[in-house]
């Protein structure tokens, strides 16, 4: 949600600046994260962990490929499946969000308000953790005993 409106913010410095003409913008974070990563802190923030599935692209890709022809399936579409296995290289001559006076916003900064209606109802009132709580979390080993 923020990482939009930072970018709304970088377009509408370069369109009223005539020196970023034919220039070339990276529009990133300050901190870069795997896609794993990712997916840890979604589940952390919907509070529900979802199992992932390590199924290589040599499978995957004919299996959405079949699937696609058969039924309407926009998840598993043989491109996005390629791109997940491209990693992102960032261009060190190209401009970025400090070059146009923008502090972009944090990821985990702005996963609340984005993932709050993906939580299950019993948990949708929660408060967003704090970074407090975000530190406490590293420090325990949780176990869950089925006695």
């Amino acid at each position: 949600m923020m990482q939009a409106i930072d970018v709304g913010a970088a377009l509408e410095v370069m369109i009223q600046d005539d020196g970023t003409a034919a220039e070339t913008y990276e529009l990133y974070g300050p901190t870069p994260y795997s896609m794993a990563q990712i997916h840890e802190i979604c589940q952390k923030e919907v509070l529900r962990a979802r199992p992932v599935f390590n199924i290589p692209a040599v499978i995957r890709k004919p299996i959405s490929y079949v699937l696609g022809k058969a039924i309407w399936w926009t998840e598993g579409n043989p491109d996005l499946i390629e791109r997940e296995f491209i990693d992102q290289e960032i261009d060190p001559k190209a401009k970025t969000f400090k070059d146009l006076g923008i502090e972009p916003a944090e990821l985990t900064a702005c996963t609340y308000e984005y993932l709050q209606g993906f939580r299950n109802n019993v948990y949708y009132n929660l408060p967003p953790r704090t970074e407090r709580e975000r530190r406490d979390e590293k420090k325990y080993l949780h176990v869950i005993d089925n006695q």
